[in-house]
């Protein structure tokens, strides 16, 4: 999680600060084994700030891995 001092090695952004992003765009590219080969956690929090609009449903049991497309869960704006 703590990539910074990576300096960018490993990362390849597709949008600048300040651009409107749309569904599926995406957004960045990493090298994991990059990320691995610093010594660096590869293990990605998610978190909702703000869960007072939302209520999520989340699937399966976790920690888990999950695939490029998989639902991780589901987030409805009440």
């Amino acid at each position: 999680m703590d990539t910074v001092g990576l300096d960018g090695k490993g990362f390849e952004s597709f949008v600048a600060q300040g651009d409107h992003v749309t569904v599926g765009q995406k957004l960045i590219r990493f090298d994991m084994d990059v990320i691995k080969a610093a010594g660096l956690v590869t293990e990605t929090p998610v978190i909702i700030t703000n869960q007072d609009a939302y209520t999520a449903t989340i699937t399966g049991t976790y920690p888990t891995t999950i695939q490029a497309g998989e639902a991780l869960m589901v987030a409805t704006r009440i």
